[in-house]
């Protein structure tokens, strides 16, 4: 069950490439402390509130704070250091460090696939989801680099979701927004040279489907091609499914012919009945769940065909999985970092001095430090909330702060995720005082809301 959740989530999921915003010229501190002083002042006459500014200093210590971070990393085992690097390629805007992150993203997918696979469920869908992540990171910066890279995954033949259909959902979102209807064909070439024997990746060719269908022949023509190699019956189960999801995706954006869709339909039933009535496949209840599953995206996409395939085969629509309630455990709340929230958050309402808020953020890093220091958090992959926001406002406070409660962890994997952590609000537009600035001491000011 727990598989089919991880799976549906990345099943309706594309990948939507952040826009580029504009960056501040890499002028001096001085000018840039200008610049803002001149906006704010611009601001008291307009009425209009000031735009945060990210000072020159600040991002360059943001920016040596991720490349300090992936250094701790590189001695990491191979989970830590794929949930490290997850964390610093999302670290501060796409565009800053380009070339690093692109670099990392390709390092990433070959690590990723140094995880272990078909330990258990959850072991394998962890896998996959860093490799897409890594797939759609690369595509991000070089959509055709992203689709060389799923060139070299091995296929599952559609019996199973692979790391390879997982990842096309996002990389095919996103070079069809790099490549526009052009793409189409290119997406078809690849997904036809992986599913020569099963694992073609549908579901995630509604990208495609979605960029064309203002053209009805084209989309008219994509979906047929794609029909073209579901008909040859090479895909398992999860083949099957994967091509209703796209049936539903098409015809729900109207980007085929309703011949089309029954003719799908129709196929679609054909290939179920084959597996469900094949006595050497003792189905699972997640592969149960994926007969059902197809069946309704056949009836609302082509109601003839699942009409008929009721009648001929009635004995495929009595194929039911019982649902199980996921259970989730709720981590316990660390009493001393929950109150140490609550002190930092009665300080900022209560508009305290900088160095009331930086006492205040001291205290609570120490908390943090503390407990991960203690061990007690050895088989997490990433921090519990309220340390992740402590960590998150180091903003507010000073670099020598925040280095001196960083730096004293000792594990080097809790050490580096909090330092990409910090570097991301050091890095990206405060409503506070530069935290970089060297002042003199009680003379800071927030900038004005």
């Amino acid at each position: 069950m727990m598989c089919m959740q991880l799976r549906s989530k990345w099943k309706v999921g594309v990948l939507v490439l952040l826009m580029a915003l504009p960056v501040l010229p890499q002028s001096a501190t001085a000018q840039a402390r200008l610049l803002t002083v001149r906006t704010r002042r611009k601001a008291k006459k307009t009425g209009k509130a000031a735009a945060p500014v990210v000072s020159r200093a600040q991002m360059e210590l943001a920016q040596q704070m991720v490349r300090n971070s992936y250094t701790l990393g590189r001695g990491l085992e191979v989970k830590q250091r794929v949930s490290l690097m997850t964390r610093l390629l999302y670290t501060m805007r796409p565009e800053i460090m380009a070339a690093e992150k692109k670099q990392w993203a390709e390092e990433l997918f070959t690590l990723a696939q140094r995880l272990p696979r078909n330990e258990a469920v959850e072991v394998d869908s962890a896998r996959n989801s860093a490799i897409a992540t890594a797939a759609a990171r690369v595509a991000a910066y070089d959509a055709d680099r992203a689709l060389e890279l799923l060139d070299t995954l091995p296929s599952q033949h559609g019996n199973q979701e692979d790391a390879r259909t997982m990842a096309a959902r996002l990389v095919f979102a996103g070079y069809m927004q790099h490549h526009g209807a052009v793409g189409a064909q290119t997406l078809l070439a690849h997904g036809r040279k992986w599913g020569e024997q099963g694992g073609f990746p549908y579901a995630a060719s509604a990208a495609a489907m979605a960029r064309l269908r203002l053209n009805e022949d084209a989309s008219e023509d994509f979906f047929r091609q794609a029909l073209l190699i579901f008909k040859r019956g090479h895909e398992g189960i999860y083949g099957v499914n994967d091509f209703a999801s796209l049936l539903q995706q098409s015809a729900a954006m109207e980007a085929i012919s309703e011949d089309s869709a029954e003719e799908a339909g129709e196929s679609i039933a054909g290939q179920l009945r084959k597996l469900t009535e094949n006595p050497d496949i003792a189905m699972s209840a997640e592969q149960k769940a994926l007969v059902v599953e197809a069946l309704n995206d056949v009836r609302g996409s082509a109601p003839k065909a699942y009409a008929a395939a009721q009648k001929a085969s009635p004995s495929l629509f009595a194929v039911r999985t019982d649902r199980v309630a996921a259970r989730v455990e709720i981590p316990k709340v660390d009493m001393g970092l929950q109150a140490a929230f609550r002190e930092l958050a009665d300080a900022m309402r209560a508009h305290q001095e900088p160095d009331g808020l930086h006492e205040a953020i001291g205290r609570g890093l120490q908390l943090v430090n503390a407990k991960y220091k203690a061990g007690s958090c050895a088989d997490c992959a990433s921090p519990d909330a309220q340390s992740w926001a402590l960590v998150s406002l180091s903003a507010f406070a000073t670099p020598t702060t925040i280095g001196t409660q960083l730096n004293a962890i000792e594990d080097p994997f809790w050490r580096a995720y909090f330092l990409a952590i910090a570097a991301q609000q050091v890095g990206q537009p405060t409503r506070v005082a530069d935290p970089t600035a060297r002042r003199v001491a009680g003379k800071e000011e927030a900038e004005e809301e």
